[in-house]
């Protein structure tokens, strides 16, 4: 199976979760700020889940502009659409397809960007090409990734529970190809593009309790590793986490982003 189909499977089983997790939308909402978009503006938003950051963008656009958001999870798209449909945002668009097949006339596009999504893509540097030349002149394209420590410290507590259980499970994470400023910098580069502002930003989400971390597991790529346990593997590797959690009142998240705007 290749990265892309994966991420599918993956993220079809964590939709029932994703959209309640505020952390998506606030990382979504600060990306699409950073793009300083005008009413009217036409924006294409690659691997948009379930529109997280697409929305925020339809807001500044308004019934003037268009957002088309693209993801090859079907189940996110047809919550994004829903959504869009329920705030009547009629310029928002979701199509449910790998952004790898997207083909678009140059200078299609004010601005571009993707959010937590381009490090699931085999060749990323390509699809930054690409994207680079849908924009027209004066248009943004960005890039949002996790940085290092990402929903610390819970999903650590998770992922060494989960491997006294089951040690198949240890690979790199692919939010690993990104997670540095000069591994984000670099694919831009190898893209023949210019190099983009870097900005590192970290929020923490509160945790009442130890067991509000769970969503977090089953509503992000953690899923996988879940849901590849016993029930009973499950249940022992939930009860680490809680009690790994005990005292802890939040968890912190670092993400990068990544502006280039093109002359």
């Amino acid at each position: 199976m290749d990265v892309p189909q994966s991420a599918a499977a993956i993220y079809s089983t964590a939709a029932d979760t994703l959209d309640t997790l505020p952390f998506w939308h606030h990382f979504g909402r600060r990306t699409v700020e950073r793009l300083e978009l005008q009413r009217g503006a036409r924006v294409l938003d690659l691997c948009c889940g379930s529109g997280a950051s697409a929305l925020p963008a339809a807001e500044i656009v308004g019934p003037t502009g268009s957002v088309l958001g693209v993801d090859i999870t079907e189940a996110l798209v047809i919550q994004g659409a829903t959504k869009a449909a329920a705030m009547g945002a009629a310029g928002a668009t979701f199509r449910c397809a790998s952004v790898e097949s997207l083909s678009f006339p140059g200078a299609s596009f004010d601005a571009v960007l993707s959010v937590f999504g381009l490090f699931f893509i085999e060749d990323m540097s390509g699809l930054l090409a690409r994207a680079w030349s849908w924009l027209r002149p004066g248009g943004s394209l960005a890039i949002t990734t996790w940085g290092q420590d990402v929903l610390a410290p819970g999903e650590a507590l998770f992922k060494e529970a989960s491997l006294r259980e089951n040690p198949s499970l240890d690979h790199p994470s692919h939010a690993s190809r990104l997670d540095t400023p000069e591994k984000l910098s670099a694919v831009f580069t190898n893209a023949g593009l210019p190099r983009p502002a870097i900005v590192t930003d970290r929020w923490e989400m509160a945790l009442p309790t130890p067991e509000a971390f769970w969503p977090v597991i089953l509503g992000t790529s953690n899923r996988a590793a879940h849901d590849a346990l016993t029930p009973q593997q499950q249940a022992r590797v939930r009860a680490a986490v809680t009690e790994g959690l005990l005292g802890v009142t939040a968890t912190a998240m670092d993400v990068l982003y990544a502006v280039a705007r093109r002359r």
